[in-house]
Order: C-alpha cells, then sequence, then structure tokens
C-alpha cells in the first residue's frame, strides 16, 4: 500500500451500530414474577411492622425505666418513714399499699415487655396468619357465605375483621371482595352479648364487603367471598434462651 503524505492522512470513522428496536415498554408479566413481587411486597410488609414493634418496644421500655424509679422512690419513702417512727400506722398503710401498687404496675410492664420483645424476635401469629397493627388477620383463599366466614373464624379462636378499625386497608394488588364484620351504630353493650352468643353467626352476624366503594356488588349475605379474621397475637413470655439476647439489645 502506498504512503499518503503526512497532510493527506486519512481517519476512519466508524459507522453508528444499527440500534435494535427496543422491547415493548408494558410487557406482560408472567404469574411466577407477578408471585414474587406480591411475596416481596408481604415481606417489606412485614419489616416495617417489626420496625413499629420495635419502636413500640423502645417507648414501654422507657416507660418500664420510669416505673422502676418510681418504685424505688416509694420504697425509700416507705423505710425513711419507717426508721423515725413518727409517722402513724395509717401512714405507713397508705405507703405500704402505694408501693405495693407500684411493684404490681412494675411486673405488668415488665411481663408486656417480654411479650413484646418475644413478638419482634419471634411469630406471635399461627401459622398462615399476618401481623398486622399488633393484630394477627387471617385472608381466607376460599370463599363462603358471611355466615360461613363467621363460623370459620370462630372456629380460629377470632372473628370477622371489624368494619371500621382500618378505613384506608386495602389488599395490594387484588380485585377481591372479603367479607368482615360490621359493627351496628346501636346498644355497644348489646352487640358484645349478642357478638360472644353460639346463634350469632347464624342469625345476628351483619357482614360488609372490604372494599365495598365505587363498585356495585351483590353484599347478599348468601353470595359467597373471601372473609377476613382477626384476633390478638399470642404474646407468650420470652424463651429463657432468648433472654441473654433480649438483654443485650
Amino acid at each position: 500500500m502506498p504512503t499518503l503524505p503526512p497532510d493527506q492522512v486519512q481517519f476512519h470513522i466508524p459507522l453508528p451500530r444499527t440500534v435494535p428496536p427496543c422491547c415493548p415498554s408494558s410487557p406482560v408479566l408472567s404469574p411466577d414474577w407477578q408471585v414474587t413481587r406480591s411475596l416481596q411486597n408481604t415481606s417489606r410488609e412485614h419489616e416495617a411492622e417489626r420496625g413499629r414493634l420495635s419502636q413500640e418496644v423502645s417507648a414501654r421500655q422507657q416507660s418500664l425505666e420510669e416505673t422502676r424509679m418510681e418504685l424505688a422512690l416509694a420504697r425509700a419513702e416507705l423505710q425513711r418513714a419507717w426508721r423515725e417512727g413518727n409517722s402513724s400506722q395509717l401512714v405507713l398503710a397508705m405507703l405500704q399499699k402505694k408501693m405495693q401498687e407500684v411493684q404490681a404496675k412494675l411486673i405488668n410492664s415488665e411481663s408486656t415487655m417480654s411479650s413484646l420483645r418475644a413478638c419482634v424476635n419471634t411469630e406471635c401469629c399461627p401459622l398462615g396468619w399476618v401481623l398486622y397493627r399488633n393484630v394477627c388477620l387471617f385472608i381466607s383463599g376460599e370463599k363462603k357465605s358471611c355466615s360461613q366466614s363467621c363460623e370459620d373464624c370462630r372456629d380460629k379462636g377470632a372473628q370477622l375483621l371489624a368494619q371500621g378499625k382500618w378505613p384506608s386497608l386495602r389488599m395490594p394488588g387484588s380485585t377481591a371482595l372479603y367479607w368482615i364484620g360490621a359493627r351496628p351504630a346501636s346498644d355497644t353493650k348489646w352487640y358484645v352479648i349478642w357478638r360472644d352468643s353460639k346463634q350469632w353467626c347464624a342469625v345476628g352476624i351483619v357482614c360488609e364487603l372490604l372494599p365495598a366503594a365505587h363498585r356495585k356488588v351483590d353484599n347478599s349475605k348468601w353470595r359467597q367471598y373471601q372473609w377476613i379474621c382477626e384476633k390478638p397475637p399470642e404474646l407468650t413470655d420470652t424463651p429463657k434462651s432468648l433472654l441473654p439476647l433480649l438483654d443485650k439489645a
């Protein structure tokens, strides 16, 4: 190849590459991918709930320390009055009663703290239930009528989710309808007594659908929908094996 003079050196500029057409902006998601995303969302919600419980533990820890201080002051006051010997039996009895009340309060606070700590570090709800705002929720996968849903919750030692407890509660990524319990606006005492009767699910239960806003649906009691049960978490005593770890927390 002949050599060109310096002022005629040629530069080879590469041609731009052909960019293939982009994939569709909204690909169809596979069922497996949707399930994975749902599980990820549930995991994040669970972690958020654990974080909220941790904050409650911290707040109760501060209250517990204040109660301990209150007990120490009450005990010191009783000992002072006893040593001085110039207090009447009535005053001593009052101080003794106050100290016992504070001590009972302390014991109750310590028990609650142990339960909350165990709830943060272990599972407080039965298998298949989810902890949400200090309540265990069971979200059914099958469909039943209003009364059948009520019976299922009672068989689980629970009740239908109380209507109005969380107005903003929504099932993420779901268009399904769920039976929940509707609390009547009448006599509260009557409601509580009647709800605990054996005939409640058969003739007394009043159900609502969640969510029902902006949707025209058949809410007849015999219609079958999924349902949501609620019951308090099982705040058992903290296992002894966890105590050393919790003391370091």
